[in-house]
């Protein structure tokens, strides 16, 4: 195995622990997102909502990582990223380049104005958990590309 293909397969293996983080954290913050007085959250639900909120970036900033090791052992050019987005589109991993787009400026909002916005919190939030489905079919439809692509060793990712 290639040192990029035994590179992708450590990053799927990540991506599906990542996921049951975000999965874990997601269900956390359901409870809490109908809460409009952000100002009245316990210190625990501040936490829960922080812990989801890195978790989100994480596990979207992985697949993207990922995104780009496949892009490259399909020796496709992987800079700009946007070349990468544009690949991932046409395997239709991702809807739409413009869509991942969308996804990475509303981490970046919430990771930015997490604090000093608190107006806005209920919306970043809705928004970010609503997007954690669409993360996890991009991530699916890149399980799926390389189970088809690169056979045996696809499936070796799940058995951690």
């Amino acid at each position: 195995m290639s040192a990029n293909l035994e590179l992708i397969s450590k990053k799927l293996d990540h991506l599906l622990r990542m996921r049951s983080y975000l999965d874990y954290s997601a269900s956390q913050v359901q409870p809490i997102l109908p809460n409009q007085d952000w100002q009245a959250l316990t210190d625990e639900e501040h936490q829960t909502m922080a812990a989801f909120r890195l978790r989100f970036s994480e596990y979207q900033e992985h697949l993207g990582k990922l995104m780009r090791a496949v892009t490259r052992e399909e020796e496709h050019e992987i800079e700009p990223f946007s070349q990468v987005l544009v690949y991932m589109e046409k395997l239709a991993v991702l809807p739409s380049v413009t869509r991942w787009k969308e996804l990475r400026e509303l981490r970046n909002a919430i990771n930015h104005d997490y604090e000093d916005n608190p107006d806005r919190l209920s919306e970043f939030f809705q928004a970010l958990h609503a997007a954690v489905s669409e993360l996890q079919g991009m991530h699916d439809a890149l399980i799926a590309f390389c189970a088809r692509t690169y056979g045996r060793m696809s499936l070796d990712f799940h058995k951690s």
